[in-house]
């Protein structure tokens, strides 16, 4: 029987990506990322103060640019420890079993927060001067 000789010539090279292909993917990656990066630390301004909320609630406010310690008490008896320091907010001890909190370290832009889903608290930096 006669063998069929139809096959694509590139089938047998095993070569899926050209090089220019690769190059392109690449550029398009790193533009991308510039284009984060300048958004994310040029047009985003540093935030003036944070929120503190237990349980949905709003219990405190702290200003940013005044450095401070102090123990909020969550819900259900947990506490957690909220350290102030250059700007930035973070909680630095915590009673909850997993401490994701504690690990999240700290956040100073707008947006950004910490929570700590055992004890309902969750800090939320805000954006000042509207």
């Amino acid at each position: 029987m006669p063998q069929n000789n139809n096959a694509p010539e590139n089938s047998s090279s095993g070569t899926f990506w050209k090089k220019q292909d690769l190059f392109l993917i690449a550029a398009v990656l790193a533009a991308a990322c510039l284009l984060f990066f300048i958004y994310r630390f040029m047009f985003s301004t540093p935030a003036a103060y944070a929120e503190v909320s237990v349980d949905g609630q709003t219990v405190m406010e702290l200003d940013l640019n005044k450095d401070t310690v102090l123990t909020i008490d969550g819900w259900n008896g947990g506490t957690n420890t909220i350290t102030v320091q250059d700007g930035a907010v973070s909680v630095t001890e915590a009673s909850c079993p997993d401490h994701v909190c504690v690990q999240t370290g700290p956040v100073s832009r707008a947006g950004e927060l910490i929570v700590c889903l055992p004890n309902r608290m969750i800090v939320t930096v805000i954006q000042g001067g509207d």
